[in-house]
């Protein structure tokens, strides 16, 4: 599970250098929420983008990966519980100013 947290903030990361540039004040998270975990991109000229990933634990095995929510950026996509489709969508997705 450590690394599936990781490596979606890893991910989260990456997208908050390329699109923020320098008006990023942080990367919040990950903070356990309920069934899952909770990522927060905080900026001074953009809206707030918050990354949910909710996670499914079986009976006997490992916790996986259930489903990713995008909020925060011009249009809330439908996302496969796939790290590589949270990466395709961030490297597309538009940011919305603040106003």
């Amino acid at each position: 599970m450590q690394e599936l947290l990781d490596e979606v903030t890893r991910i989260l990361k990456e997208f908050a250098l390329t699109k923020f540039s320098a008006q990023v004040l942080e990367v919040i998270g990950p903070v356990a929420e309920g069934g899952g975990y909770r990522w927060r991109i905080v900026s001074n000229r953009y809206k707030e983008v918050t990354v949910l990933v909710k996670t499914k634990k079986p009976l006997f095995g490992k916790p996986s990966l259930a489903a990713i929510e995008v909020y925060g950026l011009e249009e809330k996509p439908e996302l496969k519980p796939d790290l590589k489709a949270l990466q395709d969508y961030l490297s597309t997705a538009d940011l919305v100013a603040v106003r």
